[in-house]
């Protein structure tokens, strides 16, 4: 499982590194900015495979896991070498050793800095940029939909972390749960919020632990252990979109949820999307709204696709005796994504779309929209200005 609040913290500290000294500065050349890129690509090239080489040592486990190794069927053939259902044997497990595949996080590091400097570049706003860049047609599209879904984004990870800190300084009054759930938010945060915002599109997520008893024959089979099968009884999984803790099932709160986020995501986009000129108004296929909703959704859709690949996982904690497993745990979080990305896809382009009408009715109703909600200007072609770089502050 990727702990996505490391992954934020990491994206927000480079983000800020590498694009806020540019608001302070003249407008960069293409070559300084590909120089910037580049310096950022080399120093990741060169600390990650020293930070992978440090990061192996050993990690105590818990008492609370170590106490489940050996019980169930495996508990008769671990008798034999400790006595009392194998507690002799768990107990002393009470640590593993770690370590880091060097080349594996390299390679992945170097692409996760590709990736947030590539969004970047379309999602930056107060931003001075190369003019070809900043004038390209794939940033004066995409950069209204990218900055706001990005800043939803922010917003939401950021919210995680503040009821950690809380939870955090209620575990100082001695409360356990407190404290479990500021661990677990701390950790795990973005990833619950991943969760929850995929069960609304579709997304079927399953949580499950299953106890691992010993396998038959070999050594385990002289001993005494392998009759009893090789899976526990006593395994646990639930459906997390079916949940109904909160009265309502948990992925129709989901939904409800995403249409809120969307709608307002929206309206966001349509006021930081540049009005468009007569001439470009008669020469689109679709209007104004409509492109942006068509945006908003191809992003959501395919974040949908994307989320429960970065927030699923899985762990397995085993003993093994002379290559035969004598008992053990494992614990995951699957989820299949289904019909997620034309859900998101819609739902998105829907939500979005009324956001923007909105955006549209108000701002007419005000007296300073760009544009009527039919897709015409209110103000003369010679007043606007002609050069349109959206969030630019050098334009």
């Amino acid at each position: 499982m990727t702990p996505l609040t490391l992954t934020f913290l990491g994206t927000a500290v480079l983000a800020i590194g590498f694009f806020r000294p540019l608001r302070r500065r003249q407008r960069p050349t293409p070559a300084l900015l590909w120089a910037r890129c580049g310096g950022a690509l080399v120093t990741t090239a060169v600390v990650l495979p020293i930070l992978a080489g440090l990061a192996h040592g050993t990690a105590r486990l818990p008492e609370s896991v170590t106490d489940r190794f050996g019980k169930g069927a495996s508990s008769g053939a671990l008798s034999r070498f400790g006595g009392g259902g194998g507690g002799g044997l768990t107990k002393g497990l009470s640590s593993i050793v770690f370590e880091t595949d060097a080349a594996a996080t390299v390679f992945l590091g170097l692409l996760w800095v590709g990736v947030v400097l590539a969004l970047g570049c379309l999602a930056a706003r107060r931003t001075t940029l190369p003019r070809l860049l900043a004038l390209s047609r794939l940033r004066l599209k995409w950069n209204a939909v990218t900055s706001t879904l990005t800043g939803i984004a922010v917003v939401l990870c950021c919210s995680t972390l503040v009821i950690a800190l809380l939870a955090g300084a209620a575990a100082l009054t001695g409360r356990d749960q407190a404290a479990k759930a500021a661990g677990l938010l701390l950790l795990l945060g973005p990833n619950l919020i991943g969760v929850l915002l995929t069960t609304g599109l579709g997304t079927s997520w399953e949580a499950g632990v299953h106890r691992l008893q010993a396998e038959g024959g070999g050594m385990l089979g002289m001993l005494g252990g392998g009759a009893q099968g090789g899976t526990a009884g006593t395994d646990k999984s639930l459906d997390i979109g079916g949940w109904s803790g909160a009265g309502a099932p948990l992925w129709l709160i989901a939904m409800a949820l995403m249409l809120i986020i969307l709608t307002i995501a929206g309206y966001v986009a349509s006021a930081r999307t540049p009005a468009r000129t007569p001439r470009e108004d008669s020469e689109a296929l679709l209007d104004r709204h409509a492109e942006i909703a068509l945006r908003m959704g191809i992003a959501v859709g395919v974040s949908a696709l994307l989320l429960p690949l970065l927030t699923q996982g899985s762990v397995r904690i085993g003993i093994s005796i002379m290559g035969n497993e004598m008992g053990g745990m494992t614990a995951g979080l699957d989820g299949t994504t289904g019909l997620s990305a034309l859900t998101g896809f819609v739902l998105a382009a829907l939500a979005s779309y009324a956001g923007s009408r909105l955006h549209s009715r108000r701002a007419w109703r005000k007296g300073s929209a760009p544009q009527r909600p039919g897709g015409t200007s209110r103000r003369p072609a010679a007043s606007r200005p002609t050069t349109r770089v959206p969030s630019d502050s050098a334009s």
